[in-house]
């Protein structure tokens, strides 16, 4: 099963608190509580973003995170990359030798131009788009270039 780990959850539904109020300054513990997170939790997916450059750390006495660039500009893609690393369904979209049928398969370049396919559509939603009903009407749509 293709699944994103709980963080990457919570990392997106960060985001999405901070690209409601996009100007404002939020505290980990106003994020924590109006997530239902813990607040262990949210400072580790903020170090995280904010590592990944995602979000910035104001320090002080009214610090706390705020988006690091327009909502708009931050993709799903993005999102998964600064939590998990770079997206790959197999071994083989990895990296050459990383399976031990690697030279032989005759499944990896599919497999390659399918990871390829997924990264494009994860790449257009942006986290503006994820706070919103997707609707998406055909194939051709996700993966097109523009």
């Amino acid at each position: 099963m293709l699944r994103i780990g709980k963080l990457t959850d919570y990392a997106m539904l960060i985001l999405n608190m901070m690209a409601k109020t996009p100007n404002a300054i939020l505290s980990t513990p106003f994020l924590a509580e109006a997530l239902h997170l813990s607040a262990p939790t949210v400072s580790k997916v903020l170090k995280i973003l904010s590592d990944a450059d995602l979000v910035t750390s104001i320090r002080g006495a009214e610090g706390g995170y705020r988006l690091a660039r327009l909502a708009a500009d931050i993709t799903v893609a993005d999102v998964i990359t600064a939590m998990e690393g770079d997206l790959a369904i197999t071994a083989c979209c990895e990296g050459v030798g990383l399976c031990a049928i690697d030279s032989m398969c005759a499944m990896r370049e599919n497999w390659q131009k399918i990871n390829r396919m997924i990264h494009a559509l994860l790449s257009r939603l942006t986290i503006i788009d994820m706070s919103n009903p997707l609707i998406i009407k055909n194939m051709a749509e996700c993966t097109s270039t523009g």
